[in-house]
């Protein structure tokens, strides 16, 4: 059996269906204690769910006013976007199973009823088809999947296929953003909310910063990496977010 570190995804699977839902995954990210895909959660964990994102108190300068605001900001996407996907054969997620059951009988007594050659009327039953939210490709009846209550217990979606609609990562632990109809990962929810910081990677909850070219930073942030001089209505170099001062890139140009 698997050894899974830190899931917090709710399995409403036997023992058998948790050992193929992990088999679904990709070998090099199954989260199995001691293998790369342990070391590949924990990584994904750190990028996707920065703790600066989720607690005052990990970011740095905030004033009293940026933390009511980032608290607040905090407080709304608990109450409305942020879910855990829970992993169950398809049609049988906690209050799926009755959703599952009329889709089934709708499809038995609407799409497949037939007119016999006598006039008579038989309705020959079959099973609900479903498909991956994704890849829009069928899932087996007997295959695991992950719903997202947020999302409604009408989608569902292959284990691999739970990835986020920004960078296409997989969602580490089934943690999900509900937003304009799709799943996103913490990082990119948060990040098309409010801009973040190229330099520091916290979230800006300050009216009180700069944009160039893409990017966005605290205002004393922009500054040099080199002398850290402030930028701000001065000369300067971007070169992959890193910037530079006139004097300091000429310097390093020598």
């Amino acid at each position: 059996m698997y050894a899974v570190q830190g899931s917090l995804c709710r399995l409403r699977v036997s023992c058998l269906e948790a050992t193929r839902y992990m088999e679904l995954i990709p070998k090099e990210r199954q989260p199995v204690a001691g293998m790369e895909g342990a070391y590949y959660r924990r990584r994904q964990l750190m990028r996707q769910l920065p703790i600066y994102d989720q607690d005052p108190s990990q970011c740095h300068g905030l004033s009293e006013d940026e933390h009511t605001v980032m608290e607040e900001f905090i407080k709304k996407y608990k109450n409305d976007v942020l879910g855990v996907g829970e992993v169950a054969l398809p049609g049988q997620a906690s209050t799926g199973k009755e959703e599952g059951k009329r889709q089934e009988d709708k499809i038995a007594t609407v799409s497949t009823a037939q007119t016999a050659t006598n006039g008579t009327v038989s309705a020959t039953p079959q099973k609900a088809e479903y498909a991956c939210e994704t890849c829009k490709q069928p899932v087996p009846m007997d295959s695991p999947v992950v719903y997202a209550d947020r999302a409604g217990y009408d989608r569902l979606w292959h284990p691999a296929c739970f990835v986020c609609s920004k960078c296409s990562e997989p969602l580490v632990d089934l943690i999900y953003f509900w937003k304009n109809d799709a799943i996103w990962c913490g990082r990119h929810y948060c990040e098309s909310e409010r801009p973040r910081c190229a330099a520091c990677d916290e979230i800006i909850f300050s009216e009180n910063s700069l944009q160039a070219e893409g990017l966005s930073w605290h205002k004393d942030h922009f500054t040099c990496l080199e002398c850290e001089q402030s930028l701000a209505g001065t000369p300067y170099a971007l070169d992959h977010g890193r910037l530079c001062c006139a004097a300091c890139k000429k310097m390093k140009s020598c």
